[in-house]
């Protein structure tokens, strides 16, 4: 997995805040490129402000597939997407002291079983521990794996729910170099031409309304599970369906979210991958979307000679 694409909230904007930002990290001697949609404040599907600021990561997630040259000349192959959620729980240091902070979304995600199986099996509490190092803390391979080393952790008491400032950057690279490690382990090194997927966003939205709408009619806890579960249920397909799913969610999230209410999560199941064949592979649309060969059409000319008489 040389490429990922991470779609947060702001938990990865300790380099650069705010926004679509390209990333190379070193982990030993692999390398891999990131591509981090940084919705701070956010979630995956709610915005800051629907008419100043609309994007969420979603939707940033799906602008930066279809526009950035970047990408678009690294993903032209249309690869196979690997998806992995980071964990609800345990995502900031209260929860080790207070107890589990945001219980809501912990519960959604377990209620779904193809979300909850791409959950991470370690919390960004593990992580910390690893940084730490607690001496009575659970071990876990994709985690023992961190250089990082710092007594206070991650967290401060002054902002409990970002990474210190001092450590933000380092901290955010060890949690992308961990969470690739889980994928790996997952999928095998057969997975290296494929693109790994990152949800790691949620918690924003954990108190927002999931069974009615609000007095402007959304209901963002909803739209944001049905969201993970729907992308959840793409795992192991092709880039293009999982593009034109950012598409169709991040147009769903505008105006009333009484679909989404109507919609059951237990109604969106673990879609089976098809494999193309080779016409589909040879079609000259798909190759045009992904980059591939020129967008121009080139006219034959045929030459027939005519007898004298």
């Amino acid at each position: 997995m040389r490429d990922m694409i991470v779609m947060s909230d702001s938990l990865f904007s300790g380099r650069k805040g705010w926004g679509t930002h390209l990333q190379r990290i070193r982990d030993g001697y692999d390398t891999f490129h990131a591509c981090l949609c940084v919705a701070s404040g956010c979630s995956l599907m709610k915005w800051w402000d629907g008419n100043k600021c609309p994007d969420s990561a979603i939707s940033m997630a799906a602008r930066a597939i279809g526009r950035n040259p970047v990408l678009r000349r690294r993903l032209r192959h249309d690869p196979v997407v690997r998806i992995t959620v980071l964990n609800a729980a345990g995502s900031i240091a209260q929860c080790r002291e207070f107890g589990e902070q945001y219980p809501r979304l912990v519960a959604a995600r377990k209620r779904v079983p193809h979300v909850d199986k791409l959950q991470t099996p370690w919390t960004v509490c593990d992580l910390e521990d690893v940084v730490q190092q607690r001496p009575h803390r659970k071990h876990f391979a994709d985690l023992e794996g961190c250089k990082l080393r710092d007594r206070q952790g991650l967290y401060d008491d002054k902002d409990p729910e970002h990474l210190r400032a001092s450590i933000a950057t380092r901290g955010q690279d060890e949690l992308l170099k961990a969470i690739r490690r889980t994928a790996l382990r997952r999928h095998g090194r057969a997975a290296d031409d494929e693109l790994l997927l990152v949800i790691a966003a949620g918690w924003n939205v954990a108190d927002d309304f999931f069974s009615s709408l609000d007095k402007r009619g959304k209901a963002w806890f909803r739209a944001e599970m049905t969201a993970a579960a729907e992308l959840c249920a793409l795992d192991g397909h092709r880039l293009s369906s999982i593009q034109s799913k950012l598409e169709a969610l991040a147009n769903r999230r505008r105006g009333k979210h009484t679909s989404f209410l109507k919609q059951s999560l237990s109604s969106i199941k673990q879609s089976s991958r098809r494999r193309r064949s080779k016409d589909e592979l040879s079609h000259p649309s798909r190759k045009r979307r992904w980059g591939h060969g020129s967008n121009r059409r080139v006219k034959r000319r045929y030459l027939v000679s005519t007898p004298k008489n």
